[in-house]
């Protein structure tokens, strides 16, 4: 495995920092998910974001999966199980001082967002038949 060296990320501001941490870890945990974990039940899980807390000792990782809402909960509850492995992977990514603690989380943005484009496009073509 290659670990991601985070010497590059240098800032005076700690949320910047805290934000660029979080993205190099989204992109192991993403990379670890694909390579590491071989489960079926995770083949169609995107990770959609990681929330580090200010110590960068514990990140929310939230997805969101192709499939129905059900199968999106299954994996979440599967990877939470998972979590300890997980993290020991991510701990052999990153050469941080801590590696976050993790927990993973059903991500309804996206499907809330697509509702709320169908709601556009349907107040649009009522106003369409409407003029």
């Amino acid at each position: 495995m290659t670990s991601i060296h985070l010497d590059r990320i240098r800032s005076d501001s700690s949320s910047n920092r805290t934000r660029k941490v979080g993205s190099v870890v989204h992109q192991a945990l993403s990379q670890i998910l694909q390579t590491c974990i071989s489960d079926p039940r995770i083949s169609r899980t995107t990770i959609t974001e990681v929330e580090l807390s200010k110590d960068m000792k514990h990140a929310r990782v939230f997805l969101t999966s192709t499939e129905s809402r059900d199968v999106l909960q299954a994996s979440v509850d599967h990877l939470n199980r998972a979590k300890s492995y997980i993290r020991h992977c991510l701990s052999d990514h990153l050469e941080l001082k801590y590696t976050p603690a993790l927990r993973f989380f059903a991500d309804d943005l996206p499907s809330r967002s697509a509702r709320v484009l169908q709601l556009i496009d349907e107040t649009a073509k009522l106003s369409e038949k409407a003029q």
